[in-house]
């Protein structure tokens, strides 16, 4: 087993990689990131969640870390090490990913990105456009010659809502739920059909420009707790994979682990 962990900007996300060329996910758990935290604090955390599982991390074969919290990246590596006696492999632009980039400074690119980019090229048709509805929604294009072209950053759904409560004095805080109608009867439905479908008709319409750039149909794959939402709101056809970055992180080590 290989032991996956993603470092959000809220949630650090860890799976437990299997068979063969590690494609099946025995497992994933949750911890809040928390910036302050040492790699002490987070091995204790790791090993109480693991213990839970009936995961024997010194079991491990091997630890590979996407990071977008630069400051977290090292502290979770050591944290890893200590639990699995591994050395972890950290996701970058320079491993072996099976993408060429075609961006101005393709160290700055996402790792996180780099994963989804990763495991769309090498599990869907291209080119393809991934959508991660995270802390902030990162659109990823990906040519048909395997190439990231980039794409698109704007804020999450959740981070949005929770920025229009914090600015507003009547509009109140909520959770994102599917809509049941279009427009919204109030303002509790009023904030989250704006939220869902805006959402929706913002992928729709940068899937369509996109696919009019490249002259080529274009895949669209949506992945993130909040896709199962948005995805009924769309007009097209859009690809749910609630794996996909640790699909992306599995070809990641099989390219790499040497």
């Amino acid at each position: 087993m290989v032991l996956a962990v993603d470092i959000g900007n809220s949630n650090i996300c860890i799976g437990g990689l299997t068979g063969a060329e590690h494609c099946s996910i025995q497992f994933t758990m949750r911890m809040v990131t928390r910036p302050r935290c040492t790699a002490d604090e987070y091995a204790a955390e790791m090993k109480f969640l693991l213990r839970r599982l009936q995961v024997d991390p010194a079991a491990c074969e091997g630890v590979i870390v996407c990071s977008v919290v630069p400051q977290l990246t090292e502290v979770l590596a050591a944290a890893c090490k200590r639990l699995t006696g591994q050395e972890p492999l950290i996701v970058s632009c320079g491993l072996d990913t099976g993408l060429s980039f075609q961006v101005d400074e393709p160290a700055k690119v996402g790792r996180d990105r780099i994963a989804d980019a990763a495991a769309a090229a090498a599990h869907y048709p291209l080119p393809c456009m991934t959508v991660d509805l995270g802390t902030a929604t990162t659109y990823n294009v990906i040519s048909a010659q395997r190439a990231f072209l980039g794409g698109f950053i704007v804020p999450g759904v959740q981070t949005s809502l929770r920025a229009i409560s914090a600015g507003t004095a009547q509009l109140p805080p909520i959770a994102p739920e599917p809509p049941e109608h279009l427009i919204g009867a109030n303002t509790v439905a009023a904030l989250n059909n704006g939220a869902m479908f805006g959402t929706a008709a913002q992928l729709d319409g940068l899937a369509d420009r996109v696919e009019t750039e490249l002259g080529q149909p274009l895949t669209v794959v949506a992945t993130g707790g909040l896709a199962p939402y948005i995805m009924p709101c769309c007009k097209r056809k859009v690809i749910y994979d609630a794996d996909l970055l640790f699909k992306g992180l599995a070809l990641i080590w099989e390219k790499n682990k040497q």
